[in-house]
């Protein structure tokens, strides 16, 4: 006997042969099913009871106006951005994505422009085989190849232990004479991350040395929104996000639950609170009172009671801007100009009036 599911593939193939013949574009099927226990092995079989992020969804992808127009990624976690035109997903987010963190010699967590500002003005450049080039205002290049050397253990930003290697010499000294403090650099060892405990695990996939989350999103017109009413002007950079879409009326994406993005699926998990790091520009490494206050008075979270497990603590109390979300399967890739289709929706957490 068919299964129910079978019966809805059977229906949505059949009009999806009606509608190629006249839409202009192609039809990218929604991933069916997937869920983000697939995106760190995508042959797995998805398991509903060990994993928050678990969604199952069926859709027929018709043109949008809503349209991918940067992909961003963070070679070094707190260091700037490196712009792509197309990225492939890993099991922990975008291909190269916070891959490498830098240390302080006296602790095994990494640090970040909260503490040291000028870090925002480290550009890291990727080169083949997976070695490194960095450079700064008054600083000599340098590069290094992937380090090779002995596995160390580093920790997350929630003190979990990652296995790392240490990036050599050179390049420690490097950064220590740039931001005036001893530092090493390290770069994560392969691709399985890390995972929150299970009492903060609302995304139920890996991640690299982010925050927590395997990619976070941003919708343009929601930036542009919070400028217009702010005392500074400041760009969407300051926020730091994987993905930038437009074509979006200001804070719907508060609303998204699936969506699809090129071959990838994604689901948003939760608004993302934010620290102070989007006060400091990311081109003078100077920080302002901005986005600070026009988040505080228009985008704070004073509860969250959608939000399950102790995550909620994280959210509450804080500005939010942009969405966290899960992504796969492994090995799909998204690219600048791809429309963004959103499958289904929901409550948000923030109520914008």
């Amino acid at each position: 006997m068919r299964s129910r599911c079978q019966e809805v593939r059977e229906i949505a193939l059949r009009k999806r042969t009606l509608l190629t013949s006249w839409l202009a574009q192609p039809i990218p099927w929604m991933l069916i099913p997937w869920s983000a226990n697939q995106a760190v092995d995508s042959s797995a079989t998805a398991s509903p009871t060990n994993s928050t992020a678990t969604h199952e969804y069926i859709g027929i992808a018709v043109p949008s106006a809503i349209t991918l127009t940067a992909i961003n990624i963070y070679p070094i976690k707190s260091c700037r951005a490196v712009s792509l035109q197309h990225a492939i997903l890993t099991g922990i987010g975008l291909a190269e994505d916070r891959r490498w963190q830098v240390l302080g010699t006296e602790e095994r967590r990494g640090v970040t422009q909260r503490k040291h500002r000028s870090l925002a003005l480290v550009q890291p450049t990727l080169l083949d085989e997976g070695g490194m080039r960095i450079s700064a205002p008054g600083m000599p290049e340098i590069e290094f190849e992937r380090p090779s050397g002995p596995v160390i253990t580093v920790d997350s930003h929630f003190r979990i232990p990652v296995s790392a290697r240490d990036a050599g010499d050179e390049a420690a000294e490097w950064l220590t004479e740039f931001i005036g403090v001893p530092l090493r650099l390290v770069r994560m060892d392969g691709d399985a991350g890390w995972r929150l405990p299970p009492e903060l695990d609302v995304f139920g996939q890996g991640a690299a040395f982010t925050d927590a989350a395997p990619v976070l999103l941003a919708n343009q017109g929601s930036l542009d929104w919070l400028v217009a009413r702010s005392s500074q002007d400041f760009g969407m950079d300051r926020f730091r996000p994987n993905l930038v879409v437009t074509g979006e009326e200001p804070w719907a994406e508060d609303k998204w639950d699936c969506f699809a993005v090129g071959e990838a699926a994604l689901r948003a998990i939760v608004p993302w609170p934010r620290c102070t790091i989007p006060q400091v520009d990311q081109q003078t490494a100077e920080r302002h009172k901005e986005p600070a206050r026009v988040l505080r008075k228009h985008r704070w979270c004073t509860s969250a009671p959608s939000i399950p497990g102790d995550f909620r603590e994280i959210v509450e109390g804080n500005g939010l801007f942009g969405v966290a979300c899960t992504i796969g399967p492994v090995g799909s890739t998204i690219a600048v100009g791809d429309q963004v289709r959103v499958v289904s929706s929901r409550a948000p957490v923030l109520e914008m009036t």
